[in-house]
């Protein structure tokens, strides 16, 4: 399973006030990565908005999430409460960004190109030849990872999990 996300620093709350991306939405995660002893840890996935609407947008998409929720960064409360969060025993909260594109480019050419082949070739109508090459490339929505796939002028959105599970 792969998990692209950062860990939550928290140095990246003040880059984050400069930068007036003052709204972070907070969901559970379960790509979280457990090669820490502190297996019990419960993963936080938190998403960053400069504009409230798009933050209460993302917020009534996972809603239902016990973890789900809208941090106002400059709401002192709010703020000490991530800074515990992140800080503390309890949580391992990840920030929606990947550090590295290309690094979660290449795993996925190379871990999971059969994978794109097998769903392509069961959940679409493409034949692709032998010669031509599909490049995948990854988007986030709401917090969930997902695989664009694009042959000639035909795209497809898929959540990446339905293609690890291929």
């Amino acid at each position: 399973m792969i998990q692209p996300f950062e860990l939550f620093k928290p140095v990246y709350l003040d880059r984050l006030i400069k930068l007036k991306k003052i709204y972070l939405v907070s969901q559970s995660y379960p790509r979280g990565d457990h090669n820490y002893p502190e297996a019990a840890l419960v993963d936080i996935l938190v998403t960053d908005y400069d504009d409230l609407h798009y933050a209460q947008v993302h917020y009534n998409a996972v809603k239902q999430d016990k973890y789900a929720s809208i941090i106002h960064l400059n709401q002192i409360e709010h703020k000490n409460k991530l800074d515990q969060m992140i800080n503390g025993e309890k949580y391992a909260v990840y920030w929606a960004v990947v550090s590295n594109l290309q690094a979660l480019q290449k795993k996925l050419d190379k871990q999971y190109a059969e994978n794109v082949r097998r769903y392509i070739s069961k959940h679409t109508t493409w034949r692709i030849k032998s010669d031509t090459s599909i490049r995948p490339k990854f988007e986030v929505i709401f917090g969930e990872l997902f695989l664009n796939l694009k042959y000639n002028s035909q795209i497809v959105r898929v959540k990446f999990e339905e293609i690890e599970n291929s």
